[in-house]
Parts: structure tokens; C-alpha cells; sequence
């Protein structure tokens, strides 16, 4: 597609380190066939072509170098300040033309929404993901706050939480890696995650979906509850099936015309099930042909919008134990 950015198809799982691991996955899916939402990548390369642009690295390396673990209200000052860097300075106007341009083939002008969503890797290291770290932001529609999106996306990467998390886990921070998706919006009815292995027991007999209404966000979150079902890998039969009482959800924020809210759900929805038996069948069977393609059981984000079944995300399930326990 350019110099920065790689649309979706022109991608694969090989590319977690110019893509991150998401937009590198959301690639393999695409070329597999899947139905992911058309998209492309700022690749990783971007944010340091901003910061080298603007001449930030001295500044942001001098901020980093402060840095006092132990005092967190300090820490949240010192990372706004980093962000507000990137933030504030200019986009490199050859980079800025590019996202111009697939800000307008996405929307086709301005008809629709996208979201940006990080995508983030570990330079030089196989890391290609830090579940819940960076922001993710839905339902963007004009030039202007698209643009400011990619590069809040960008400086999520110092996130106070991003920090501490590199700090913990013992990465240099000049090392992190964060290559914004530009996708199109999916408006679902009903949103979730899938694991075609039981993240609880390790089982590989089984498959786990959590869903409820609205975007999925509610869900990654944790901020809800949800409706839950387990079903045998091998036949795809329900094994069990929780109705959850749902009483929160996200969806587009109708008062401001753009963004997501969080919202209570309708009382008639609150203890239907979010899935029929049809949709919950469909999602056993994309499970078992997506594990093939990553050869490894997979933690899948999922939408329904109507009847049609997008794939959102799908990434390694973390913390698997080798023994599997049934």
C-alpha cells in the first residue's frame, strides 16, 4: 500500500514486527479468507519516524530516565508528558499523506466509521502482544479525529500501565513497538471472545465463548457478565450454557454522533441469550479452521452484526499449561 502503511492483505503472521501481532494476525486471517473487517497498518516503523521528525527522542529518553517506580502519582505526570509529546508534534507530512489517503479509502469519504486499535510487538524479541496495555478506540468518522486517534493510539504505547508493565517484565522501553490498526467499523448486536481451548482448565477438548450484547469491549474488559458456553471440540455439541443476567454493555454513543459509551442494557435483554444455537455452532466451527491456521489454540475476538460473523482478533491463549486437565 506505501512506505508506512500495509493493508491487511498484504500481511501475514511473519509481520509481527513491523505490524504487531494483531494487525500481523489480522493479516494471515485476511489472505486465509476469514471475514475480518477491511483494515490496513501503521507499521511500526511510523511512531519512530514521528519522533525522529519532531527530534522527541532526547526528550522522551531524558523523561524515561527519571522515572521512580515507587511514586505512581509522579509517574502518571512523567507518562502525560511523553504522550503529550507525541501528541502534540506534527506528523511528517510523506507520513500524514499516506494516512490521508487510507483514511479515505476506509471511509470512502467519509461515509463510514473506523476504528484504530493498537497493535504492538517487543523489537527483536518473539513478545507480539500486551493483552489489555494499549487503547483501542471505535466509531471515528472525519479526517481530523481519526488523525488525532493514530496518534493517541501511538502514545498509548506510554500508557502508565504500558510502563510499569514493561518495567515488571524487565523490557527496555525504547524496545516497545506500536503500529496502529485502521479499521473498518463493525456495529455488532452481540460481541465476545472465543477460546478454542479452556483457559481455566487447559483442556484442549474444549471450546469457551463469552459474549454480550453490544461491542465486545464490555467483555475484554471484564466489566460485565456474561452469557458463557462450553462446547466439545470434537462434535461441537453444547456442553453447557450460562445465561448471564447482562446489565452492561457498550455501544455507539448516539449523543455524541461518534465514540462508544457504556450503557445499561434494555430489561427485555438482560436475561435472553445473546447467541442462538445456530451462531454459537458457526463459532465452534471458525474456531477449530482459525487454530489451524496459528497451529496453536487461539483467544479469538468475534462480532455479530445481524447475522454476519466477523473476526475482530485472534491471538495465542496465554498461560496454557503444556498438561492439559479435562
Amino acid at each position: 500500500m506505501g512506505k508506512f502503511i500495509k493493508a491487511f492483505a498484504e500481511m501475514s503472521k511473519a509481520d509481527s514486527q513491523a505490524a504487531g501481532g494483531k494487525a500481523a494476525n489480522l493479516g494471515e486471517l485476511t489472505q486465509a479468507g476469514f471475514n475480518v473487517p477491511a483494515g490496513c497498518c501503521v507499521t511500526s516503523k511510523s511512531l519512530a519516524y514521528h519522533i525522529e521528525k519532531n527530534g522527541m527522542q532526547g526528550k522522551i529518553d531524558t523523561i524515561a530516565a527519571s522515572f521512580d517506580y515507587d511514586a505512581f502519582e509522579a509517574m502518571e505526570k512523567k507518562t502525560a508528558e511523553i504522550r503529550s509529546l507525541i501528541e502534540d508534534s506534527e506528523i511528517p507530512a510523506n507520513l500524514l499523506e499516506e494516512i490521508q489517503q487510507t483514511i479515505e479509502s476506509l471511509t470512502e469519504n467519509g461515509k463510514h466509521f473506523v476504528a484504530v486499535r493498537s497493535s504492538v510487538a517487543v523489537k527483536d524479541s518473539p513478545i507480539s502482544s500486551f493483552p489489555g496495555m494499549m487503547d483501542t478506540y471505535h466509531y471515528l468518522k472525519g479526517m481530523d479525529e481519526i488523525i488525532l486517534n493514530v496518534k493517541k493510539c501511538w502514545a498509548s504505547l506510554w500508557t502508565t500501565r504500558a510502563v510499569f508493565n514493561r518495567f515488571h517484565k524487565k523490557i527496555d522501553h525504547n524496545l516497545g513497538l506500536i503500529a496502529p490498526v485502521i479499521q473498518k467499523m463493525v456495529s455488532p448486536n452481540t460481541a465476545g471472545v472465543l477460546f478454542t481451548a479452556n483457559p481455566i482448565t487447559s483442556s484442549r477438548d474444549q471450546l469457551v465463548i463469552e459474549a454480550n450484547w453490544g461491542l465486545g469491549e464490555s467483555v475484554v474488559s471484564g466489566k460485565s457478565m456474561n452469557d458463557f458456553y462450553q462446547l466439545d471440540k470434537k462434535t461441537l455439541d453444547i456442553q453447557q450454557a450460562v445465561i448471564a443476567k447482562k446489565t452492561v454493555m457498550v455501544s455507539f454513543n448516539d449523543e455524541a454522533g461518534c465514540g462508544r459509551k457504556e450503557c445499561a442494557v434494555d430489561e427485555c435483554d438482560m436475561q435472553a441469550p445473546t447467541l442462538n444455537e445456530d451462531q454459537v455452532h458457526r463459532l465452534g466451527e471458525i474456531g477449530l479452521k482459525i487454530e489451524s491456521v496459528f497451529d496453536y489454540p487461539q483467544d479469538i475476538e468475534w462480532a455479530f452484526q445481524e447475522n454476519e460473523l466477523f473476526i475482530l482478533q485472534s491471538r495465542n491463549i496465554r498461560n496454557l499449561k503444556e498438561e492439559a486437565t479435562a
